[in-house]
C-alpha cells in the first residue's frame, strides 16, 4: 500500500466515509504500523509505535502523554509544539479507540455466531475450540459451538450423538455442555457426553477432574449430581425419568466406537442408533438385564443387530433403510 492510499484511508476515516472493504484495509494498516510515516510527515515528533499502545484507552493516553512530555522540554517553540502534541494525542487516541471498538464488535458477533458440525456415519471429527479445548465428535453426531466464548462462560451444545471433551482449565469461565435435558459443567476435565434424542437417553462419563450435572430446566427440582473420575451418570427420560451411577472402565481415546465392555444392551442399542443415524424400536424394560461384550466396529448395522439378536435370543426386522425392530422370538 503506497502513501497516497494511506492518506486517502486516513482522510476517509476522519470524515467517516470509509466503505466496509476500506474499513478492513484501514485497520490492517493500523495493526501493521504503516501509518507512522504519515504522522512523521505531518507532525514533527519522534514516531510513536501504535502497535505497542495498550488496548485500554486510559492506559494508552497515559503512556502517550508520558512519551511526549519528555519531548516538550527539548523543543524551541513550546506553543507550536504543544499544539502538535495535542493533535497527535487526539489522532492516536481516535485510532486506538476506533480499533478497540472494531475488535469489540467483531468479538460480540463471534460469540453469537455458532458453528454446527454434522459428522457422517463411520467418521469422526476432532475440533479445537476458541479456548484450546479439544472435542472429538463421534459418528452420526450433531454438535454446535460458538466462534468465541463470552467473558463469563464457555457453553456448547450436543444435539445428538456422542462427543469426548478435553477441557482447557480456566476457573473463571466454566465449560458447559448442554444435551437434551442435562447440563454438564466442568473447569478442566476430560469426559464424554452421549445423547440420543429419539430415546431421550443421556450418559455422562468422567475420566479426569470433576463435573456437575444438573437439569437445563431451572424450574426442575432434581438435585445436581457431582461425578468423580471413573464414574458415570445415566439419565433416561423416555423410560420413566430413571437415573443411576455406573463404573467407567477407562478412557475411550483411541478405542473403537462400537466396543462394548459389560455394556447394557439398552445402551448398546442407543449408541448403535446414534452411530448409524437409524431408529431401533424395542422395549427397554424387557431388555434391561441384558449386557453386551465385543467389538462391533467392523460390521454393518444389519450384521450387528443380527448378532445381538442371536446372543439374546431375540429377532430383528428391517422395516426400511432407517428403521429396525428388535423383539422377542
Amino acid at each position: 500500500m503506497d502513501n497516497d492510499k494511506r492518506k486517502e484511508l486516513l482522510e476517509k476515516f476522519a470524515n467517516r466515509t470509509l466503505t466496509p472493504k476500506e474499513l478492513d484495509e484501514f485497520w490492517m494498516m493500523i495493526k501493521s504500523g504503516a501509518h507512522q510515516e504519515l504522522l512523521e510527515e505531518d507532525i514533527d515528533l519522534e514516531p510513536l509505535n501504535v502497535r505497542e499502545v495498550p488496548v485500554d484507552i486510559d492506559e494508552s493516553l497515559s503512556n502517550i502523554k508520558n512519551s511526549l512530555s519528555s519531548q516538550i522540554a527539548q523543543k524551541k517553540h513550546p506553543l507550536k509544539l504543544i499544539y502538535k502534541i495535542t493533535a497527535a494525542v487526539a489522532a492516536i487516541v481516535l485510532l486506538v479507540g476506533g480499533f478497540k471498538g472494531h475488535q469489540h464488535f467483531n468479538y460480540i458477533q463471534d460469540t453469537k455466531t455458532f458453528i454446527t458440525v454434522n459428522v457422517a456415519v463411520g467418521k469422526m471429527q476432532k475440533l479445537i475450540l476458541a479456548d484450546s479445548s479439544v472435542v472429538t465428535v463421534s459418528s452420526g453426531s450433531t454438535f454446535s459451538y460458538p466462534k468465541a466464548f463470552t467473558k463469563t462462560e464457555r457453553r456448547v451444545f450436543l444435539t445428538n450423538g456422542k462427543a469426548l471433551f478435553e477441557v482447557k482449565k480456566d476457573p473463571s469461565k466454566p465449560f458447559s455442555v448442554e444435551s437434551g435435558d442435562l447440563q454438564t459443567t466442568a473447569l478442566g476435565t476430560s469426559f464424554t457426553v452421549q445423547y440420543n434424542e429419539s430415546y431421550q437417553w443421556e450418559k455422562v462419563s468422567l475420566y479426569t477432574g470433576k463435573v456437575v450435572i444438573k437439569p437445563r430446566n431451572k424450574a426442575s427440582k432434581q438435585a445436581p449430581v457431582f461425578l468423580t473420575p471413573g464414574k458415570a451418570y445415566e439419565y433416561n427420560y423416555g423410560s420413566g425419568n430413571m437415573s443411576r451411577f455406573d463404573v467407567v472402565v477407562n478412557d475411550p481415546i483411541g478405542k473403537p466406537e462400537l466396543l462394548f465392555e459389560h455394556t447394557s444392551l439398552n445402551e448398546a442399542l442407543f449408541r448403535i442408533s446414534s452411530y448409524y443415524k437409524i431408529r431401533i424400536d424395542f422395549n427397554p424394560k424387557a431388555t434391561l438385564s441384558f449386557t453386551v461384550n465385543g467389538d462391533f466396529s467392523n460390521q454393518t448395522v444389519d450384521e450387528t443387530l443380527k448378532n445381538l439378536a442371536f446372543i439374546h435370543q431375540l429377532k430383528f426386522k428391517k422395516t426400511d433403510s432407517l428403521n429396525y425392530r428388535l423383539m422377542k422370538k
